[in-house]
């Protein structure tokens, strides 16, 4: 009869044991949770900006021209008029024949472009080469405007 009381004692503890485990256990668990929630987060949102980066027009970047170069150039290492004249007359020279190489090399492409048509002419049939072409030319044109588009930045 003494032993009852004992052992009802000890299984009070070791209950009282028990439960402390289990909400240790759970909360273990939800601390477990929230790190992996947190970390997937995180991940995504890095992936998201990794690919969204490439597709966001950035907004505020003004084309420079040789006037806003040379002018930042001689409040930046303080220039004086004679050297300001040269560096505009530098970078005037150098925009014209940048433009001069775009216009020759737009030439360029349109005359590779006009001999891909015409090798695709030969190969395809007039009704596959009708829709091939008019593929073609939508996506020359994406490609010409997204081109000038960042010529602009």
């Amino acid at each position: 009869m003494v032993a009852e009381p004992i052992r009802q004692a000890h299984d009070k503890t070791e209950e009282k044991l028990l439960k402390h485990y289990r909400h240790k256990q759970i909360l273990l668990r939800i601390i477990s949770a929230a790190v992996i929630l947190a970390s997937g987060l995180v991940i995504g949102a890095g992936g998201t900006i990794l690919l969204v980066k490439q597709r966001v027009i950035w907004i505020g970047h003004k084309h420079k021209d040789a006037a806003d170069i040379t002018k930042e150039m001689s409040e930046k290492y303080g220039l004086n008029q004679q050297q300001t004249k040269q560096v505009a007359e530098i970078f005037n020279k150098a925009f014209e024949q940048r433009k001069l190489d775009d216009e020759e090399m737009d030439k360029k492409r349109d005359a590779d472009t006009q001999i891909i048509i015409a090798e695709m002419n030969d190969v395809l049939t007039p009704g596959q080469f009708e829709r091939w072409n008019k593929d073609f030319q939508i996506m020359k044109e994406k490609y010409k405007n997204r081109f000038k588009q960042s010529d602009k930045k």
